[in-house]
């Protein structure tokens, strides 16, 4: 991804003079002074209340901070010069800053495996009627080519690259042309496997970069002419690149050319101590993302070097520690784990690599890895042997996480569900140490927040035309009246977004309303309120739902999502759940309407009756299932989370009264009794 940096330098004035040294160390790989430079330029323009200067010395900031890897001091400084231009909205020169630092922002959000949202900002500045500078213009098609690439479009992207190739050389930005240059061979070497175009590429751009003095795309350069090499079979050559990238990179202290060097070496020399020096990189520097809008996704694109370390695991509780690292998730010792698995279960950890898939199932008396067979046709294909066990807590991985495991059937038809309890984890941290119990409620407590039925109207362009909900406040009612506590039903123009505000007044949330699930970007995936308001998957992470115990997503694909590789929540279910909710049912697909009526009364009843909510999922498919429904109607719904625990019981107002009156029945008679020895 390529960074903008404005560096003046024309005349005598210092502020000036430093900006354009300022860009010279950068491009130099010399980042303390790049820093100090950029730094000292933005005091004076700041003392001489020269304001959009001093806003985009505060991007050039950014970039330094973005080559080093301080993804986090990067947005900072990018969301303050941001603001500055906001702050004098109305003025000439803000267009130009904004764009400026939508450029930067795009690179940075690219950078960390945000690709959708940066495609977002790179195709919102094209559509802008303000023209971009042709050195942005460059800029902004050579990083959209990288994107490109890694969504699946080689073509476009090197039609792009080449595009931004010619600006960069119209413009005379040598810098920026090194990136394009460099982008160019990328997409020959890994998407079309021109590995001789690719070579040529490579050194042409190296000798250039050599020449003007620009480090950081001199190691790039020499990083992936290792990877060309590398795929020739010339692995001394590669291991020369690698090593010489891996000691420039430990110098410049660049963490993305130093663990990417470490994969290549660790490839070269089957060394597993190389791929866990490169797994300390990437982690240190997720550590330091402390903003979660930034964490979620950053592992996504680095998952081939996990992936190396689970494949070559010595032992189960190795391959599990990797397993959840490569979520970004830090898991129990392998025996403590095994102790927290109930009795009867089975927690099976998926892991889908590129060319292998595994499971290792985990039990109260062991462990062991088995291979699996994808795509999952079978229960054969998918399942360990699971003797003596009748509940399956599964961790799905990869295109795993969109599997209808209990429609799965065996050679002799006999399907998932009728011969276990199943529901799912997105990392087996999540595992419920223990059934939760907790004392009666009284009925006057809140219970269940019910929102549905939304005001219908389109709101983002290109979605389906939204058809009214006549069932949802139907369903709401039926919801209302199983359980026992007092619920709050929020329909028509009350099915606003803000009432989840609430939701932490609540032990039971059931949204019965239109969702769409975003497969190519899932933060976009989305529900819809009354308003038209939206939603957004990013939005749900941000809730507070710690205390509620359910939430029930009666909508269309709340459970789908993107194959989920990396630590980003990839369905809404997962994201209720990672926000704090105790478990969530969601859809894989769409269901219609009445067996949706159907499933909910029935799981809804057996909750009411103390089911723990795992077992109540299970009764309600098989009821479903022997009354003659088909597995559309029922398998596309799934319990993620704590399937062990019942609900909270709340009494019910029958029960109080019912003892009220056999109470003032008991007093009466007693009061009749001692009358009668009076008398």
């Amino acid at each position: 991804m390529l960074i903008s940096a404005v560096c003046w330098g024309q005349g005598v004035d210092d502020a000036q003079a430093l900006n354009k040294a300022g860009g010279e160390f950068l491009y130099g790989g010399e980042y303390e002074k790049a820093l100090d430079a950029f730094g000292k330029a933005r005091s004076l323009f700041h003392e001489r209340g020269e304001v959009r200067q001093e806003a985009v010395s505060w991007v050039n900031i950014g970039a330094v901070h973005f080559y080093r890897g301080r993804y986090v001091e990067a947005w900072d400084v990018y969301n303050r010069a941001a603001t500055m231009a906001e702050e004098r909205a109305g003025e000439p020169w803000v267009p130009d800053v904004l764009q400026f630092v939508d450029v930067n922002r795009a690179a940075l959000l690219q950078k960390l495996g945000k690709d959708h949202d940066a495609l977002d900002i790179y195709l919102k500045l094209r559509r802008a009627g303000q023209k971009l500078e042709a050195g942005e213009e460059a800029r902004v098609l050579a990083n959209l080519g990288a994107l490109y690439r890694r969504l699946g479009d080689p073509y476009k992207a090197l039609e792009t690259e080449r595009a931004s190739v010619a600006l960069f050389r119209q413009v005379q930005d040598v810098d920026g042309q090194l990136g394009a240059m460099k982008n160019i061979a990328i997409a020959q070497a890994m998407e079309f496997q021109d590995y001789s175009a690719a070579r040529a590429g490579f050194a042409e751009a190296l000798a250039l970069a050599h020449r003007s003095g620009n480090k950081r795309e001199e190691l790039q350069c020499e990083l992936y002419l290792g990877e060309a090499l590398f795929r020739t079979g010339d692995e001394a050559g590669a291991r020369l690149r690698w090593q010489s990238v891996l000691d420039n990179a430990r110098s410049l202290k660049l963490p993305e050319e130093q663990w990417k060097a470490l994969y290549g070496l660790g490839r070269v020399d089957h060394d597993r101590s190389q791929w866990q020096a490169a797994a300390a990189v990437i982690e240190s520097t997720r550590a330091d993302l402390r903003r979660a809008e930034l964490r979620g996704g950053f592992l996504a694109d680095k998952r081939d070097v996990f992936d190396a370390l689970i494949e070559s695991a010595a032992s189960d509780a190795e391959r599990l520690d990797w397993l959840e690292r490569s979520r970004g998730r830090t898991t129990l010792p392998l025996p403590q784990l095994r102790g927290k698995v109930p009795a009867g279960s089975a927690l099976l950890v998926y892991w889908v690599g590129r060319k292998q898939a595994g499971v290792l199932k985990i039990t109260q008396a062991g462990s062991q890895w088995s291979a699996i067979h994808l795509p999952a046709r079978t229960a054969s294909d998918v399942l360990p042997p699971l003797d003596g066990i009748h509940r399956l807590v599964l961790v799905p991985d990869g295109t795993l996480a969109g599997v209808a495991f209990d429609a799965l059937a065996w050679a002799d038809g006999t399907k998932v569900v009728e011969r276990y309890e199943t529901w799912s984890l997105p990392s087996s941290t999540f595992l419920p140490a223990a059934a939760r119990k907790t004392g009666a409620r009284w009925p006057w407590e809140a219970q269940l927040l019910g929102i549905g039925d939304p005001e219908v109207r389109t709101a983002l362009p290109g979605d389906p035309d939204w058809a009214h909900l006549p069932r949802a406040a139907a369903e709401l009612v039926m919801v209302s009246k199983q359980l026992n506590g007092q619920a709050d039903l929020r329909v028509k123009s009350e099915a606003r977004k803000q009432a989840l505000n609430e939701a932490r007044d609540f032990r039971v949330i059931h949204l019965a309303t239109h969702a769409a699930a975003d497969f190519e970007n899932p933060a976009r995936s989305r529900i819809l309120f009354s308003g038209p308001e939206y939603l957004y998957l990013r939005d749900v992470v941000k809730l507070d739902l710690r205390g509620v115990e359910l939430v029930t997503l009666s909508a269309c694909e709340t459970e789908a999502g993107a194959a989920a590789r990396g630590d980003s929540p990839m369905s809404l279910a997962r994201a209720f759940l990672e926000s704090g909710a105790g478990s969530v049912v969601g859809s894989l697909w769409a269901v219609r309407d009445e067996a949706a009526a159907d499933f909910m009364q029935r799981f809804y009843r057996e909750l009411s009756n103390g089911t723990p909510r795992g077992a109540a999922v299970r009764t309600a498919k098989l009821e479903m299932m022997q009354k003659g429904a088909p597995v559309e109607d029922w398998a596309a719904f799934v319990l993620s989370g704590d399937g062990l625990s019942p609900l909270t019981p709340y009494w019910s107002w029958s029960v109080l009264l019912s003892g009220a009156a056999a109470t003032l029945a008991a007093a009466g008679l007693a009061l009749s009794l001692r009358t009668g020895r009076r008398g």
